[in-house]
């Protein structure tokens, strides 16, 4: 096929997919409402809409590869190649698409007599069961990858033949296939319905909203910010990847596409203004990565745990606000320490304030609308629908940077597309944490851990922190969540961790997983925009979140720093000794504090760091007076030989 002919099916292909979407957009709308009664024919039409928009989403996908690769053949003049396996992945793309639309097209018009006759299905009723997960699970793999998808695959057969492992942890009672279908999603209240309705109810509107923003110029606006920022502090550069990333993310509450969004322009205004490409690179995934647990996104994960907690979702968004703060914070310590290690300039970049002051309103007004919603406990799809609103209205009101309808289009677009492949997501997991559950394998988990690992809450932690990593690397963080919570929840709270504190511990880590080798995919999309090795990058953005990686212990520790906004004068030593070993972390791992260190005193600053560390989580009074004694006794010393000052180079040994 020519170029043309590409192009004319990838518009034929748009046509229905947008149709779909303003179609699903608008009966979310009314069911937002009140409009749909039942909820087995309501989450029907959700799965059914969102299994037609990713197989339309796959076709196109293929088409703009098609386009691409013959783009630049003919730009580089080079014979054009196709990758592999172009026509067979095609062919599985649309029978994927058509086995879904056929197989969630007969269970939505039997969605009433398959929920009052669960299990007892009849044999046609187990055919198009196996068809829709057979289906779904083939759209998970073309947008999600082969790992999520085995990972599901096992968990399926696991709960079909469990019975047949000998090892009595694992061993599970012989499920009838008819009611292990029911679980996986047959009976229509369980399995892929397990989260939808988090996807429908919850995520939709805000996502579209996310994305609305962007469409009407808000990435332009918060980078300019940036730059203002960056006006003002050494290494001033950070400044737009630190903020303009930071506030894109927790709109969009995704860490690699925001690293993709907002890194084109970040990465290469970072490396001009003198810091290593590992190292722009380093930033701009951390500050991509604040998106997910900074408020009130917190990427899908946060919706989850409201579901587990069965709390409203602003509490435990509000709950997460100190945290996020404190993570932001560490990483901007960690930049300022190693810009002035490296003496590098303040931002002099051309600051549009017009820009500023036009869209400012837009965002502010529909944002906080959006939150005041939320905090008055109204659902998140109002807040959403109503964020829409405000912010389609006002960007008419931006003069010169009113937002063409290019623009507004592509918006709605990249809205569509991110909620469908998210939704996929929340629905393709839901069998994976079922199974946890009916077998009770989360629980006999947690009961073998504690009865093997050491009697020490700090090592636990340890312990669980290591799992969660390990858990999370190469899975979309929601799903590395839901494995890690479902298995090791029940154990931490055996150990004596509050619930909530337990459910965000492991979400911190399973989120810190992005920067984590040997996966780290948000350090991977970085390190290519920023043309540095992964290697180089991923250990530059592990310096930098060295500084986070100690709040999880910090809020377990002290649960004060979980209690906005009923806040106590608790709260303010524990956020006073997190900023303490932060700035002592950063000052061993830079080698910068009043002046340029040398390697004795950058090991005395470590000492102190680790005091801090065992002062937040032990509370022993020695090791507070270590912490303190060797901050004071340095910044003492360090102050009489600060004459000794010497700037370090780019690309000095750290």
């Amino acid at each position: 096929m020519s170029l043309s002919s590409w192009k004319r099916l990838r518009a034929i292909i748009d046509v229905p997919f947008i149709a779909a979407g303003l179609l699903l957009t608008a009966y979310i709308a009314f069911s937002a409402f009140g409009y749909v009664k039942n909820s087995s024919e309501h989450y029907s039409n959700f799965i059914l809409g969102i299994c037609l928009m990713s197989g339309l989403l796959a076709l196109r996908n293929l088409c703009d590869e098609q386009i691409g690769n013959k783009n630049l053949a003919s730009e580089t003049g080079e014979d054009f190649h196709m990758r592999p396996f172009f026509w067979p992945r095609f062919v599985f793309a649309a029978l994927a698409l058509v086995a879904s639309v056929i197989a969630m097209g007969y269970v939505r018009f039997n969605a009433v007599h398959l929920e009052t006759s669960q299990p007892f299905f009849s044999d046609t009723d187990m055919v198009f069961g196996w068809l829709m997960t057979a289906s779904i699970l083939a759209l998970t793999f073309i947008h999600w990858g082969p790992l999520l998808t085995g990972v599901i695959c096992v968990a399926i057969a696991y709960f079909f033949f469990g019975y047949l492992i000998e090892n009595p942890l694992f061993l599970t009672p012989h499920y009838d296939a008819k009611f292990v279908m029911n679980y996986i999603g047959l009976g229509t209240n369980q399995g892929f319905y397990y989260l939808a309705q988090i996807a429908a109810d919850s995520i939709y509107f805000l996502i579209i909203y996310a994305a609305i923003l962007l469409g009407i110029g808000m990435l332009d606006m918060v980078l300019e910010v940036g730059k203002l920022t960056g006006r003002r502090i050494p290494g001033g550069a950070a400044g737009p990847a630190l903020i303009g990333s930071g506030i894109v993310a927790s709109i969009m509450g995704q860490a690699v596409s925001n690293v993709v969004l907002t890194g084109r322009l970040t990465i290469p205004m970072m490396k001009k203004y003198g810091y290593s490409p590992s190292m722009a690179g380093a930033i701009e995934a951390t500050a991509s990565t604040a998106g997910q647990i900074m408020p009130p996104i917190l990427g899908l994960a946060a919706f989850i745990i409201a579901s587990f907690l069965n709390r409203p979702y602003i509490d435990v968004a509000l709950s997460a606000m100190i945290p996020g703060l404190l993570y932001l914070v560490g990483v901007a310590i960690a930049i300022i320490v190693y810009a002035k290690r490296h003496d590098l300039p303040k931002l002099t970049e051309k600051v549009d304030k017009q820009m500023i002051l036009r869209l400012l309103p837009t965002f502010l007004v529909s944002f906080g609308a959006v939150l005041w919603l939320l905090l008055g406990y109204r659902s998140p799809a109002i807040a959403g629908m109503w964020g829409i609103i405000l912010a389609l209205a006002l960007s008419l009101l931006q003069g010169k940077y009113r937002p063409k309808a290019r623009k507004l289009y592509e918006g709605i677009e990249e809205g569509l597309y991110l909620v469908t492949i998210l939704s996929l997501l929340l629905i393709a997991i839901g069998p994976l944490g079922q199974v946890m559950l009916t077998t009770n394998l989360s629980g006999r988990l947690g009961s073998a851990l504690v009865a093997y690992l050491p009697d020490s809450q700090l090592l636990l932690l340890l312990g669980a922190m290591v799992v969660s990593l390990i858990l999370g690397m190469g899975l979309p963080t929601p799903v590395a969540y839901i494995i890690v919570a479902l298995a090791l929840v029940p154990f931490m709270q055996q150990i004596g961790v509050p619930k909530l504190q337990a459910h965000f511990f492991v979400f911190y880590f399973a989120v810190f997983s992005t920067l984590t080798p040997p996966v780290a995919v948000s350090v991977l999309a970085a390190a290519k925009l920023a043309d540095a090795r992964f290697l180089k990058t991923a250990a530059d953005s592990m310096k930098i979140a060295a500084t986070t990686f100690i709040i999880p212990f910090a809020f377990v520790f002290s649960p004060s720093l979980m209690s906005f906004p009923n806040l106590t004068w608790a709260v303010v030593p524990a956020v006073a000794e997190v900023l303490a070993i932060q700035v002592t972390v950063s000052v061993a791992a830079y080698g910068y504090l009043l002046r340029v260190l040398v390697a004795w005193e950058r090991l005395v600053i470590g000492v102190a760091a680790i005091c801090g560390f065992f002062a937040m989580t032990l509370g022993d009074y020695y090791w507070h007076a270590g912490l303190i004694g060797i901050l004071v006794t340095m910044l003492v010393w360090l102050a009489m030989t600060r004459s000794r000052q010497v700037v370090a180079p780019e690309g000095a040994a750290e």
